[in-house]
């Protein structure tokens, strides 16, 4: 026991030793490095004019009065730091703001735009033609009135008014109808005369595929995408537009034989809303005027992204739409959760990729209670600039049932809207730039920390060269302790080899000396012979 006593405390002294080495190597190394730190630190104060760095490791002071400067850099630049967070903050959410202009003298602005929806679409004649050509049935059939009634439900269908087609969604033969081209083929025709208060502007006028079903737009340039054709931003026909309060802003349609109902909205949305709508029957002519706010965009606001503007330009591309306006980007996201639901697009909208909705797939939709619940769901961004009319005044009088020429009954309908000279608008700009951030960044340097971008230049210098200069110091240190290393080994391996090839010698001699006989030895007692 005394034994393993004795060598138990031979280890233990060797490890204390051991570790009493380490330690005493690690101190040092670690007070190098901190007056290596200190050295670098009172470089960069004395080469930026920084006081408080240079007092912090100044070792003449006493240790309360650096640890006060201390506290005092470290607030300074956790107060820094704190304010520039904030502005970019506000500069990620929040850099622009709603003004109001009322510079109105040299202002120019859009006409609104008049989506119009017949209240009888089907041209009879078309319709003869088209059940006598699919469905090879004539007027004296029994089953005429059937598809006549499946052709009345399909083009006085709309997307919030749909039950009546359901009706036929038992029926094969309406499985593969491209509903569509169908109201595209049976639909009447635009036979009204526009005219307004510039003669030689040609007002835009198509037949387009609305959510009320097929419809006429008038000065929308914007109605142009529900074609479901390409269509590129700067090759749209421009709406009318005049001069506010040097002109009389007005355009005038004068309708025969026909009724309908009248959405004025802006030219740059589709119709969509029921704020504007106006009823239009036989021998009414109406005069509506309107009050428009529009909003501007300021040109630098396209800089920023569309999360920090929370608005959309018209002619940019979203990852939807290569034409946006907000009417449009709901209408699309409600076409498809129907894709999503029934897998079919309602004809409503040809401009959305998918399977079209037969009889069929309208019985799904009215199950889902399409389009109530995507009402609520589908949101998108507004656009940066925007028109807003308001009817502010509506004159409406009754002509009376005219007699032409030819003594036939014809009634004759108008409509003209007018534009009522704003004096105020709403422009949307930036109020807080990438340009104001930067600044802002300097400001809350130098009134914290008192360092500008080239004192900052100067620190990264210092910092780097001298890290740089350490670790070509370090890799040299190294390299000498690698060198030594392989010199070493060199020497311990001749030294061995020198020892090796004695000790051979050695082996060699002492064998020569066992084979040679010695004149006192005897003879061997028999010689062999081959």
């Amino acid at each position: 026991m005394s034994i393993w006593a004795a060598r138990t405390k031979l280890v233990a002294k060797w490890i204390g030793l051991r570790l009493l080495d380490l330690g005493k190597v690690t101190g040092n190394l670690l007070q190098a490095l901190l007056s290596r730190v200190a050295g670098i630190t009172a470089q960069a104060g004395a080469e930026t004019g920084l006081l408080a760095i240079s007092l912090t490791v100044n070792r003449h002071l006493h240790v309360l009065e650096r640890v006060i400067w201390l506290i005092v850099l470290i607030s300074s630049i956790s107060a820094a730091l704190m304010l520039s967070r904030f502005q970019f903050t506000r500069y990620l959410t929040s850099p622009t703001v709603i003004s109001v202009d009322r510079d109105y003298r040299g202002w120019n602005g859009s006409l609104p735009a008049v989506t119009l929806c017949y209240y009888d679409h089907i041209d009879s004649f078309k319709a003869n033609e088209y059940i006598q050509e699919v469905w090879n049935v004539s007027i004296i059939d029994e089953d005429y009135f059937y598809f006549m009634d499946f052709l009345y439900a399909v083009v006085n269908a709309t997307a919030s008014n749909y039950a009546e087609l359901t009706k036929f969604a038992e029926d094969e033969r309406f499985d593969q109808i491209d509903l569509y081209e169908m109201i595209q083929r049976v639909d009447r025709p635009f036979e009204q005369v526009i005219s307004s208060f510039d003669t030689n502007f040609q007002v835009h006028v198509q037949m387009v595929m609305t959510e009320r079903g097929s419809c006429y737009a008038i000065n929308a340039p914007m109605s142009t995408v529900l074609s479901g054709k390409s269509v590129v931003y700067e090759e749209m026909p421009q709406p009318l537009s005049c001069q506010y309060g040097k002109q009389q802003c007005y355009i005038r349609m004068d309708l025969y034989e026909s009724t309908g109902v009248l959405d004025v909205h802006s030219p740059y949305e589709v119709s969509a809303t029921e704020a504007n709508i106006v009823a239009l029957h036989k021998s009414d002519e109406i005069t509506a005027s309107f009050k428009v706010l529009e909003t501007v965009a300021s040109k630098n606001l396209r800089d920023l992204s569309v999360e920090q503007r929370k608005c959309v330009f018209n002619n940019e591309e979203t990852s939807n739409l290569k034409i946006y306006s907000k009417s449009l980007c709901l209408a699309r996201c409600r076409a498809v959760m129907a894709l999503e639901m029934c897998n079919c697009v309602p004809f409503f909208y040809p401009f959305v990729p998918g399977p079209s909705c037969n009889p069929a797939g309208f019985e799904c939709l009215l199950d889902f209670k399409w389009p109530i619940w995507a009402l609520h769901i589908c949101k998108c961004p507004s656009t940066c600039t925007e028109i807003e009319y308001t009817m502010q005044t509506v004159k409406k009088s009754s002509w009376g049932i005219k007699n032409n020429e030819e003594g036939s009954e014809m009634a004759t309908s108008s409509f003209r809207w007018d534009l009522i000279p704003p004096k105020v608008r709403f422009r949307h700009d930036v109020v807080f730039s990438f340009e104001d951030l930067v600044v802002s960044f300097g400001g809350a340097l130098a009134f914290f920390v008192g360092v500008s971008v080239m004192g900052l230049v100067q620190i990264g210098h210092v910092i780097v060269y001298n890290l740089l200069l350490d670790m070509l110091n370090l890799s040299r240190w190294l390299y000498a302790i690698f060198r030594g290393w392989i010199i070493s080994h060199r020497q311990i391996n001749m030294e061995r080899q020198k020892e090796s090839m004695a000790n051979e010698r050695i082996s060699l001699a002492d064998t020569a000396e066992l084979q040679l006989p010695t004149p006192s030895s005897p003879p061997p007692p028999f010689e062999y012979v081959n």
